[in-house]
C-alpha cells in the first residue's frame, strides 16, 4: 500500500487553517521552511516520519486523524474526530447534535435504495 500524500497534505492544511496558523508559523514550530510545508500540503513532496510526528504534535492532532484517508480501519480516527467536534459543546448542544445524527442515519438507511436520475 502506498500513502496518499495529497490526502495527508490536505488534512494537514485543513487542521493548520482550523488552528489559525500560517504556513510560515507552522514551519517555524517544526523547524522546516514554509516552502517545504507548502510542498507537503499539496502532496508534491513526501515527508519523513520525524517531520510527520512534528507536524502532528504542532497541530495537536493524532496521527490517525492525519492518516484517516489511508487507513483501512478508520473507526478509531472517526471516533476521535467526533469527540473533538463535541469537546466544546454544551450538554444541550450535544443532545441536539445526537438527535440530528440519529435522524440523519435513519433517513439515510430508509432512502438507501432511492436513486434520483437527471433528465
Amino acid at each position: 500500500m502506498t500513502l496518499n500524500n495529497v490526502a495527508i497534505g490536505k488534512r494537514i492544511q485543513t487542521v493548520r487553517k482550523k488552528r489559525g496558523l500560517s504556513q510560515f508559523t507552522l514551519a517555524g514550530i517544526v523547524d522546516r521552511s514554509p516552502g517545504y510545508i507548502s510542498y507537503i500540503e499539496t502532496g508534491f513532496k513526501s515527508m519523513s516520519l520525524e517531520t510527520f510526528v512534528a507536524l502532528a504534535n504542532a497541530l495537536q492532532v493524532s496521527s490517525d486523524e492525519l492518516l484517516v484517508d489511508c487507513l483501512e480501519n478508520t473507526v478509531k480516527a472517526s471516533n476521535h474526530s467526533f469527540a473533538s467536534i463535541l469537546a466544546d459543546c454544551s450538554e444541550y448542544e450535544r443532545r441536539v447534535l445526537e438527535d440530528i445524527v440519529i435522524a440523519s442515519k435513519a433517513s439515510l438507511r430508509a432512502n438507501r435504495g432511492y436513486v434520483r436520475t437527471r433528465r
